[in-house]
């Protein structure tokens, strides 16, 4: 730990020096730096230099750490929830959730005949309507809203931990990627989480759409997170899917316009209740797009 006195930080350069922990006590500025970011909640103390630098005439060199594109602050995430029939882990899911209080959270109810939508108001969501049945249109109608700078999507069915989310986020703040992507196959699976076929599947699509596409492990994760210029380039694009094919058609827009991507390794959770997914009529219909979508995209080099 290094010790500064005010004095001594006025000329002090934080824009050599990219991940420090900065702790104001008193006449002095306690600063430790780190390897990696593990809580932006641990970053609460930014507030404090940034107030600082607005106050003091003498200011430190801030200008690293406030740049638009890298703030760590949840307060520019928005978590989108796509949900139909979720009564039994929203509510549990959205606790997790609520572990970034200054974060938005969007769930978009697809015509549930139970009591999601109103567990999700209760839990203090933004809670829309899409009466399209179809996850790829739950997903749209909730794009269409999003203000923030950053947008984490994953499933309401509790089978995601929002924990994870800090790490997909993190490329993403630091301007290191423009899509990141959580993969089971990377990270850890609970038992029962997956069928051993619903896994050769998940292997087989994505084998394809790494030779159609590019790299990737998991294309069928529906855990993301996007920076809002991929969000509103889906949307000028458009999407044209209905269901689970949804992650298959963003995969080949991110790859043909070039965006960053990454892969985390995630944990992926047993379902509380038997799954929505068709493993054969779905995977036959996501493998099915994957190929027009390729084909598409050759016809548009070729012209």
């Amino acid at each position: 730990m290094i010790i500064f006195t005010l004095k001594q930080c006025y000329e002090f350069s934080i824009e050599t020096y990219p991940y420090l922990n900065i702790l104001f006590c008193g006449d002095n500025v306690d600063i430790g730096k780190t390897d990696e970011i593990t809580s932006f909640q641990d970053l609460n103390h930014l507030k404090d230099l940034e107030r600082y630098k607005q106050t003091n005439r003498n200011s430190l060199n801030v200008n690293r750490v406030f740049k638009e594109d890298y703030n760590y602050s949840m307060k520019h995430v928005t978590f989108l929830l796509p949900a139909y029939n979720e009564e039994r882990s929203i509510g549990a899911m959205l606790e997790q959730v609520s572990e970034y209080p200054e974060s938005k959270v969007i769930v978009v109810d697809n015509n549930s005949d139970d009591k999601t939508a109103e567990i999700a108001k209760k839990r203090g969501a933004i809670v829309l309507q899409e009466y399209k049945q179809g996850k790829a249109h739950a997903i749209k109608k909730g794009f269409e809203h999003i203000k923030s700078n950053f947008v984490v999507m994953l499933d309401a069915d509790n089978t995601y931990d929002p924990q994870d989310a800090k790490k997909l986020l993190k490329p993403l703040m630091e301007d290191k990627a423009d899509v990141v992507l959580g993969s089971r196959i990377l990270g850890k699976r609970e038992k029962g989480s997956i069928s051993l076929f619903n896994l050769f599947g998940n292997y087989l699509l994505s084998f394809f759409a790494s030779l159609l596409f590019s790299n990737v492990s998991d294309v069928c994760t529906g855990y993301w997170a996007f920076k809002k210029n991929v969000i509103e380039q889906f949307l000028n694009e458009g999407i044209n899917s209905d269901g689970f094919d949804l992650e298959v058609e963003m995969f080949s827009k991110i790859s043909k316009n070039k965006f960053r991507v990454k892969e985390i390794p995630i944990l992926y959770k047993k379902r509380s209740d038997s799954p929505k997914l068709n493993s054969v009529n779905d995977g036959s219909k996501i493998l099915k797009k994957m190929l027009i979508y390729w084909l598409t995209g050759l016809k548009k080099k070729e012209i």
